[in-house]
């Protein structure tokens, strides 16, 4: 449960970012348009695959929703962390008896939920107008999903604890984000890869996402077959959120500017 000045700073920041919802739906268009376009080519290798009724759709929907949502959390950190400083009023934020535990917490919250929300309508819109019916378990495709979204929200806690300006967190998020989630399976079968990459993959969380994901949409898994990527995901949460509460100090300086 939140405290009530994790609640107060969470409203603070829904409203900073739904203050200009331009990029929100920026980035709900782009995995979209990308997904009709890849779409013969994805449906083609699943088939190729041994998956005969296969629409591509399960492939590229949850590897789009995967590799927007980094694109997407870095930039709600940007807005929700570093914003503050460049307009200065993150010492404003700070004031009073706030705790470490509660800004953060009411600094990830709306991103945890506005991350979340995005898959979700990712995966709505797949099912409507690109053939995305998992044939697995939606309770394990939720479960998967909000999992995930915990390792990204700790990883971009993380940058923001290790990073002291704006363009290092979006160069090492958005960057890092795409070739975790390239090699990860975002837009190919990560077993399609050479070698050396699908060695890598298994260090990242899009990997494990997808790889669920995968086993969901076309082999049918449950919560149970699905538990172990589940498990992994939230260690790589738990690692980030270690590594950012052994850095995190609300004193330090951050440049907010690009």
């Amino acid at each position: 449960m939140l405290s009530r000045r994790s609640l107060a700073i969470a409203q603070c920041g829904t409203r900073l970012l739904l203050s200009d919802p331009a990029p929100l739906v920026a980035m709900m268009l782009m995995p979209l348009l990308l997904t009709a376009f890849l779409l013969p080519s994805a449906k083609a290798q699943l088939q190729a695959a041994d998956f005969a009724h296969a629409t591509g759709a399960e492939q590229l929907v949850p590897g789009m929703a995967v590799m927007f949502a980094f694109m997407m959390g870095m930039n709600l950190v940007a807005t929700l962390f570093y914003r503050e400083h460049a307009w200065g009023t993150w010492e404003r934020v700070r004031a009073g008896s706030t705790s470490t535990l509660d800004l953060v917490l009411g600094k990830t919250a709306p991103l945890y939920a506005f991350l979340l929300a995005q898959m979700a309508i990712l995966f709505v819109i797949g099912r409507l107008f690109f053939g995305f019916d998992p044939n697995g378990s939606l309770l394990a495709l939720a479960l998967v999903a909000a999992a995930f979204v915990a390792s990204l929200v700790a990883f971009g806690v993380m940058l923001v604890a290790t990073c002291s300006t704006l363009d290092q967190v979006l160069m090492f998020g958005n960057l890092g984000g795409m070739i975790m989630s390239g090699i990860g399976g975002a837009l190919a079968p990560a077993s399609s890869l050479p070698g050396w990459a699908q060695w890598l993959a298994h260090g990242t969380p899009p990997y494990w996402a997808l790889n669920a994901f995968r086993d969901i949409s076309l082999e049918g898994a449950g919560v149970t077959q699905t538990a172990g990527s589940m498990a992994i995901l939230l260690a790589f949460a738990l690692a980030f959120t270690g590594i950012a509460a052994l850095r995190f100090r609300p004193a330090d300086p951050k440049v907010g500017t690009t």
